[in-house]
Parts: C-alpha cells; sequence; structure tokens
C-alpha cells in the first residue's frame, strides 16, 4: 500500500513539474559530456541510430561541443589523409644527472640506467606484449606493471599506431655511457623492425645549433626542465629549416596516449597547421597552454625564422646578459629556472599574429585536446627547495658551468657550481654501431 500511495503522490509531482525530454541532439551531447570514453565510433553509432548522421549542422555541433569542452577521444576526420612521408615524430629523453663512465654500469640511457624494464625483450615483440596486455599473470605483476611505465615500452605503443612512420628518439650522448647507447639503441632497432616503422636513435649534439651559449646551456648543471624545452625548441627549429625533412614535424611527450596519423591530423588541426602554421596541446584536465606536444608546418611563411628569433636568439641573450652581473651581486630576475625556456612562448605566439588577430590569451591560439598526465608544474610553488625542479641557475663571466641555487645545491642559499659536476665536460659519443 506504501508503494502505490508513493507512485500517486509521484504521479502528482511529475504533472505539476513534468521531467523535461532531451532532444536525441542533446542527448549525444549530454553522453560526450558525461563520459569521457566516448569516442568517434560511438558518436558515429549514436547519430546513426537517432537518425542524425545525415544533418551536417548537428554533426559538426557534436564535434565543436567536444572539443570546447576538451574531449580527447572525439574528432572531425579529415576529407584528406595525411601521408607518413609528410611528417614524423619527435621524442626525447635527457637525463638529470650524466651516467657514470668510468663505472660503466648503465644498461640502458634512462636514468642511471639500471632499470632492466627498458631493455625487456618482450617490448620489441608486438604479438608477446598483446598476450601480457590480455593475460593476466603471465608476467610477474610487479614486473609487468613496470615494463609499461618504461620509456622503451611507451614508445613501441606510439609504433604500434605508426606502421611506416618515421620516429626519432633523441637523447644527449654525452650524458649516458656507450654500453648504454648501444644497448638502447639495439632495443630502437628491434622496435622498428618488428613494427615496420622507421625509429631512429638521435644525438642532440649533433645539431648545428648546439654551440655557443646553447651548449653551455645544455650543461647538466641546469635545471632538466630547461634543457628539455629548450631542445624542444631546437628539434622544431632544425626541422622546420632543413630542406629534406617532411612537411610536418610533431615533438610529443612520451607520456601522451599514441595517436594515429587520423587523430594526429583531423579536420580542425589540419586548418590550423594551414593557417598559423601550428598548433599546441591543451590537455583534457583543465585549460591551459602546455608544450607538452605540438605540430609545426614548415612551409608557412616566416614560421620559422620567428621562431628562432623569440625562441632560441632570445635564449642566448638572456644567457649573455646573466654573465654582466658577478657573484654575489644582486641577482634577482636575472636567475633562469624549469620555466624560462616555457616563459618565452608568448612572445613567440604574439609575433606569429596576423595583423588583424584579435586573440589575447594563450587559450585562443590554435590548440589540439589530447589524453596526457597533469601537468608537474600545476603547483610550482609547493615543491620543496631539496627538489631539483626548484633550481635556479645564472652564469657569471666568462664561465661555462652554471651557477646554481636549490635543488642539487641544497641547502646553501650561496649560488655555486653543483659540485658533483664541477670537472663534467661535455664528450659526445661516437655514433652506435
Amino acid at each position: 500500500m506504501e508503494d502505490r500511495g508513493a507512485w500517486k503522490l509521484l504521479k502528482k509531482v511529475l504533472k505539476l513539474f513534468p521531467v523535461a525530454i532531451l532532444s536525441p541532439y542533446d542527448q549525444i551531447r549530454k553522453a560526450i559530456a558525461k563520459d569521457d570514453q566516448f569516442n568517434n565510433s560511438l558518436l558515429v553509432r549514436k547519430l546513426r541510430e537517432f537518425g542524425l548522421d545525415g544533418d551536417e549542422d548537428k554533426v559538426l555541433g557534436c564535434y565543436n561541443f567536444a572539443y570546447c569542452i576538451n574531449h580527447p577521444r572525439i574528432y572531425q576526420v579529415a576529407k584528406i589523409q595525411v601521408p607518413t612521408s609528410d611528417y614524423n615524430l619527435n621524442f626525447l629523453w635527457v637525463n638529470l644527472n650524466p651516467q657514470n663512465r668510468e663505472e660503466n654500469i648503465a644498461e640502458n640511457i634512462f636514468k642511471d640506467g639500471l632499470d632492466l624494464c627498458e631493455n625487456e625483450d618482450c617490448i620489441k615483440n608486438p604479438e608477446q606484449l598483446r598476450l601480457l596486455e590480455q593475460e593476466d599473470g603471465l608476467l610477474e605483476e610487479e614486473k609487468w606493471e613496470m615494463v609499461k611505465k618504461s620509456f622503451t615500452y611507451k614508445i613501441s605503443k606510439w609504433a604500434d599506431v605508426s606502421p611506416h612512420g618515421k620516429i626519432n628518439l633523441w637523447y644527449d650522448s654525452a650524458l649516458v655511457t656507450k654500453k648504454a647507447q648501444q644497448k638502447t639503441f639495439d632495443m630502437m632497432r628491434g622496435i622498428s623492425q618488428s613494427r615496420g616503422v622507421d625509429l631512429k636513435l638521435r644525438d642532440i649534439r649533433h645539431l648545428p645549433s648546439v654551440k655557443g651559449e646553447i651548449e653551455n646551456a645544455l650543461h647538466p648543471g641546469t635545471p632538466l626542465y630547461y634543457r628539455v624545452d629548450l631542445l624542444k625548441i631546437l628539434i622544431i627549429d632544425y626541422m622546420i629549416s632543413t630542406k629534406d625533412s617532411p612537411k610536418y614535424c610533431i615533438v610529443s611527450d612520451i607520456d601522451l596516449e599514441p595517436m594515429t596519423a587520423e587523430h594526429l591530423f583531423d579536420e580542425r588541426t589540419l586548418k590550423y597547421l594551414s593557417s598559423s602554421g601550428y598548433v599546441f596541446l591543451q590537455s583534457e584536465h583543465f585549460a591551459a597552454f602546455e608544450n607538452g606536444f605540438f605540430i609545426f608546418n614548415k612551409e608557412k611563411q616566416d614560421l620559422q625564422k620567428i621562431h628562432h628569433q623569440t625562441m632560441i636568439e632570445s635564449t642566448v641573450e638572456h644567457i649573455r646578459l646573466q654573465r654582466k652581473w658577478k657573484q654575489g651581486m644582486d641577482s634577482v630576475g636575472l636567475e633562469k629556472h624549469s620555466e624560462s625556456i616555457f616563459e618565452q612562448y608568448p612572445a613567440f605566439l604574439s609575433a606569429v599574429q596576423e595583423p588583424d588577430d584579435s586573440r589575447e590569451t594563450l587559450l585562443q591560439y590554435p590548440r589540439k585536446v589530447a589524453l596526457c598526465p597533469r601537468s608537474q608544474f600545476l603547483n610550482r610553488d609547493h615543491f620543496v627547495l631539496s627538489d631539483h625542479k626548484s633550481e635556479t641557475f645564472r652564469f657569471i663571466g666568462d664561465e661555462n658551468i652554471p651557477y646554481t641555487r636549490n635543488g642539487r645545491n641544497f641547502p646553501s642559499a650561496d649560488e655555486k657550481p653543483i659540485e658533483d659536476l664541477l670537472i663534467w665536460k661535455a664528450e659526445p659519443l661516437s655514433p652506435p654501431d
């Protein structure tokens, strides 16, 4: 009786306050907003199910809505596909500290080179990896989790979705041992052969711009992420200024979810690359400009020149300016930190604006939404002073060793070179066999 009474009461309430019935179009938009696993296949299926697949305005409205709310799995497939010969993928690994060449125990180029999961044979075998991914217990759980976190495994997943593609893994040979270089080269060659991709291990020390103050800035005494961001702009500068390089250059952090060529060059991205000549990453987690992923079109007029001036030449000028202040002098504002290269992007973005371009914020620039981890620098002020991300540095006088504070020089408040790196010299390795 109580249930019947409750039902009668509910019907009265519904008469007084009728529930709005969403249209099929709004039902799809609601699904897009509520489900971050909703993807292109599901969208096409839903549009067809509701008879909206022939309504161009509704279809485009769904793609635009997904883009506006930073949905990473929904994108409009381009009418013309970009062939693999027209682009290359570039990934980067840089060590915080140099590996010990005297001990010579490193087995790969990553960190101290002692994580043997980076050298697992299963990573070179896509069929074996698929079995491990589908069935639990084929590999010790703890070890399998470590394999999935390895750089080598992640680059193999990019290779899986890039058949016949060109992939470069850039590294600094001055920071690794010959044995580590050779064993990583062998791993990359194994992945390349088993996936049918052109995967190369490339030394940043061979970039023509790595000289003078740029070479000094790559000293391991400078903050790690400063060097990472600097190398990203050096790679782009090289790729879009070299005649033999493909039309599009992609630089990506390894932690992004791998994207197929169809996803990399969706309709919106191609329009941006045609009009502005570039796109940068926007994380699905928050509305923020990031340089964890970007694409440049080398055929866009003046793009390379502007990029070189605002990003590379300005970096050199900053270092030269630092040198004018002697040790002990007030150097506030001169010291650089992990995000100093990143902070130069607004100057580049401002310089490439068209005369009638009214965009005022970073969020209004050409961007691409992608699945990626949260930025490590969202809470930069919360890093403890002993964290290497808190390091600041500058060069003094004619010295080519950076003077630092915090991080690896903590707890000293004085600026000084990192003691463990006082005798370090950049000695690049010859290419692997």
